[in-house]
């Protein structure tokens, strides 16, 4: 009894209080449908967007797209942030033109279509470039001066890389997977490529590397005449050598004392006396720079200087003591004599001072002064020399002719 009379009091308020009940019955519009790209390669990417608004609320978005083959993909499409913009993204390996529509609808069931549009998805038969970096010290002449990185990457227009090979030298081809280094010093030859999930290759490629770690290395080389104690007697010729096993010598510079630096040309003759020093270095092409070496060198050429101070020319002797100059001219000695020598030479120094009595050797006195006391028989006239031999081998005499009594 109870639900017949609100049942009644319903209809009651219903008939003198009508009310309106009106339907949702607008589908959604879409608008400004599109593809980015319109036109593409194989494996690249496409976007389809569009805009679609609804009175009421949108409930889904989907694209139908049909494929070359005839195969059909029905997908949902992706509402961008608040905005009324939807949008797919996808990559199609099917070359020919797709067709496609945007169905949508709203929260009370209206659904609305849009019209047909297209995208074309062209075959992939362009191979992929592969490109290469090389990362190392640049020297001179395009050569390296230490180890060399090398970074190979690929870009495609397509599909996309799926592989990049090289080798060194031609021998087994590798894959690439992450940079390397070259560390051997010479010529090197890459070789490279890349291919792509579409089966083209692209033509290897190659790139020279030149590699030169090492230092040249110059050497010094002395001819002349020579003394003793390491001495030249005469005009020294320098020879420098230079090699270079990698890149080859470019130049060779030395210096002889504090002198300027001067580019080797070719054989040097050194004619100075004195103790010398000749530096060098060379530089290859590389750029290398050698360290810088010395070599000494010692020439004396001048013969010591000889002189007999005791006994005069012309001077009487009595027992070692200078009396006064003879008559004659002629040196006089009665009993014996200490024969006094002064030697000299500027360069390698006097060695020794060696005494003759008529070219007989009988002594020879290493250190000033240098003397000799001839205290033994003698009669008659004699010859006295004095050879004073210096450090380089050169020597000098004189000599002295005496009258001599000594018993």
């Amino acid at each position: 009894m109870k639900v017949i009379s609100l049942l009644v009091v319903a209809i009651l308020l219903m008939a003198f209080y009508p009310v309106t009940i009106s339907a949702d019955t607008t589908p959604p519009e879409i608008t400004n449908v599109k593809t980015v790209p319109s036109e593409t390669w194989q494996g690249e990417k496409v976007k389809i967007t569009c805009v679609v608004t609804d009175n009421v609320a949108v409930n889904k978005v989907k694209v139908v797209i049909k494929y070359p083959d005839s195969s059909i993909a029905n997908m949902t499409m992706q509402k961008v942030g608040t905005t009324n913009q939807y949008e797919y993204t996808d990559t199609y390996d099917v070359v020919g033109t797709y067709i496609f529509y945007i169905w949508a609808n709203d929260t009370s069931g209206n659904w609305n279509v849009s019209s047909n549009y297209t995208f074309t998805i062209k075959k992939d038969d362009i191979p992929p470039t592969t490109y290469c970096n090389l990362y190392g010290t640049f020297g001179n002449d395009s050569w390296y001066v230490s180890d060399v990185i090398v970074k190979l990457y690929a870009n495609d227009t397509g599909i996309g890389v799926k592989t990049t090979y090289y080798t060194i030298n031609g021998e087994i081809w590798l894959e690439y997977t992450a940079p390397f280094k070259i560390d051997k010093e010479g010529i090197t030859k890459l070789y490279y490529y890349s291919e792509d999930y579409a089966g083209n290759k692209e033509k290897t490629k190659y790139k020279t590397i030149k590699i030169d770690k090492s230092m040249p290395a110059t050497t010094c080389n002395f001819s002349g005449e020579k003394g003793a104690n390491g001495w030249f007697i005469s005009n020294v010729t320098i020879k420098l050598v230079a090699k270079d096993e990698i890149s080859g010598i470019n130049k060779t510079f030395y210096r002889i004392d504090s002198g300027e630096w001067k580019e080797y040309k070719g054989a040097i003759v050194f004619s100075e006396d004195g103790v010398h020093t000749i530096s060098f270095y060379s530089t290859d092409n590389a750029g290398n720079i050698e360290e810088e070496k010395s070599e000494t060198f010692k020439i004396d050429k001048i013969h010591p200087q000889v002189l007999i101070h005791k006994p005069r020319e012309g001077y009487l002797y009595i027992e070692n003591r200078e009396i006064m100059p003879t008559i004659t001219g002629k040196t006089v000695i009665i009993g014996y004599i200490t024969i006094e020598v002064e030697a000299t030479n500027h360069e390698s120094g006097i060695n020794r001072v060696e005494f003759y009595i008529d070219n007989n050797f009988q002594t020879a006195d290493f250190d000033e002064p240098y003397e000799w006391t001839w205290d033994y028989l003698s009669f008659g006239t004699h010859q006295i020399k004095a050879v004073a031999y210096d450090n380089a081998g050169n020597y000098g005499s004189n000599e002295i002719t005496v009258w001599i009594i000594n018993i």
